[in-house]
């Protein structure tokens, strides 16, 4: 049953040219993930052994070339399945801060504190409200210190919050705090993406964004910059859907079926 929804999901958001057994890997991803994260929560990264099974290839080069220019940047990445924990292995070269959501209860704020000190990264927290001055200085006193800001944009989100955008031939919108903050700061935007060697090997690729344009008040250039942003999402999920962790979000699945595609 789960294997049929999440092929409804991929069809609902692709279109029919959904690859062969896609849903099939999606949950050797997601098990790939979850026994890793499991090892992790409770031995840390360096017991776990999870790194050995993750290859940064020649696009580290991308990285070394925009914090050489001093001003941090923002690394952009949807939920691939394992986003974490790449963002862990990256982080050991390139200390970096995760922006994340804080939890409905303590107890599992508690948890996701314990996962994150186990990942050895340092997190910000996602604010529920609208950003505020301070939340926006605290984001840019990392890049400041030359460091990575990790943000995931693919997060739906309600108006007057967030950015409206297309994304699977629907009309949405989502956080675009990844953009704000990158136009703001003046700091370089790299887009994470995976690539599975077979199914307990991935190697990561970046790809540093161009420019966003100069001619335009920064709300145009953000909304212009998740626009593009979104257009490569979907380039990726086409020829590898089975990537991407949310194809079971409840949040995800409501939208794509309770939304037209037109």
């Amino acid at each position: 049953m789960l294997r049929l929804r999440v092929r409804k999901n991929m069809a609902l958001a692709l279109g029919r040219g959904v690859p062969k057994e896609a849903e099939k890997l999606y949950f050797k991803r997601l098990g790939w993930y979850l026994s890793n994260a499991l090892a992790v929560f409770h031995c840390g990264v360096d017991a776990s052994g999870v790194f050995d099974q993750i290859d940064i290839g020649e696009s580290i080069s991308v990285l070394d070339a925009a914090l050489a220019e001093g001003r941090g940047a923002v690394l952009i990445s949807p939920h691939w399945c394992g986003h974490e924990l790449f963002a862990a292995h990256v982080n050991r070269k390139y200390p970096m801060a995760f922006l994340v959501r804080q939890a409905p209860s303590a107890e599992r704020m508690a948890r996701k504190l314990k996962w994150y000190n186990a990942l050895g990264a340092e997190i910000l927290l996602r604010p529920s409200r609208a950003s505020t001055i301070k939340d926006a200085v605290a984001y840019l006193n990392i890049l400041k210190r030359g460091k990575l800001l990790a943000i995931t944009p693919d997060l739906l989100t309600d108006a007057p919050h967030g950015i409206a955008a297309r994304l699977f031939g629907r009309q949405t919108r989502l956080h675009g705090g990844a953009f704000v903050i990158a136009i703001a700061a003046g700091v370089p935007m790299i887009y994470a993406s995976v690539e599975w060697q077979s199914n307990s090997r991935v190697r990561l690729f970046f790809e540093r964004v161009p420019d966003p344009p100069t001619s335009c008040d920064r709300a145009t250039a953000a909304r212009i910059a998740l626009e593009n942003w979104c257009d490569w999402f979907e380039r990726k999920l086409q020829t590898h859907p089975e990537n991407w962790l949310f194809w079971l979000d409840k949040r995800w699945s409501r939208f794509l079926r309770t939304q037209s595609y037109g």
